[in-house]
């Protein structure tokens, strides 16, 4: 927590200055949280209902829209290693009234705050790139024991081979990373061509849906 006013107003200050130069930016990024971001879980498959985990969540750009895709009756947990983005995330939650919305630091909180809730859909966004080989392996089958038996993992297979390719997904290509999930105890269902949100702005780009195997 930054109590140093000075630190706390030049951030107020830079993020104000960013709007006024970045409007149109803003405006997507509300038009997505808001509309597209809903509509893209709908496509992906989140009904109504149903419990989402989104696995490093950051600034809460599929969290947010999974709230309101699964309404008052189901649930979102959004998990991230970083308290300052967690933080981030309740304050918008609370001020759009998404209460289904909850936050955890890790797994064993997620499973916590879920409540005995298994998840119907499992997010891993631009994240899985930062992991190395056996931390996905770990990854993988602590969270298929969080699904429900037909439960689905949904991936954005970004920085492979051919997509701006980085961390330890530098060497591998999309495909690659596909195989690893399935070898983890998953059966691809689907490939979904869309638009979804990749750093300041939607790009098109492929989700893979994997459902959890007996």
């Amino acid at each position: 927590m930054i109590n140093n006013p000075v630190i706390r107003w030049v951030r107020r200050e830079c993020r104000h200055a960013y709007h006024a130069l970045h409007p149109e930016s803003c405006r997507r990024s509300s038009a997505w949280l808001n509309q597209s971001g809903p509509e893209f879980m709908r496509l992906i498959g989140v009904r109504p209902g149903d419990t989402v985990l989104d696995f490093g969540c950051g600034p809460g750009f599929f969290c947010l829209p999974a709230a309101r895709a699964v309404g008052a009756g189901g649930s979102v947990c959004a998990v991230d290693k970083d308290l300052r983005v967690l933080r981030k995330v309740r304050r918008l939650a609370a001020a759009h009234g998404l209460n289904n919305l909850h936050t955890a630091a890790g797994l064993a909180e997620a499973a916590a705050r879920l409540a005995g809730r298994l998840c119907d859909f499992i997010l891993f966004y631009d994240m899985l790139h930062f992991l190395d080989a056996p931390e996905r392996r770990d990854l993988y089958a602590r969270t298929r024991g969080m699904l429900t038996d037909r439960g689905r993992i949904s991936a954005h297979l970004k920085h492979v081979i051919g997509a701006e390719p980085g961390q330890f997904f530098a060497g591998m290509t999309a495909a690659d990373a596909a195989r690893e999930i399935e070898t983890a105890g998953f059966r691809l269902d689907q490939k979904i061509p869309t638009r979804i949100w990749h750093s300041y702005d939607a790009e098109e780009s492929l989700v893979w849906n994997f459902i959890k195997q007996d």
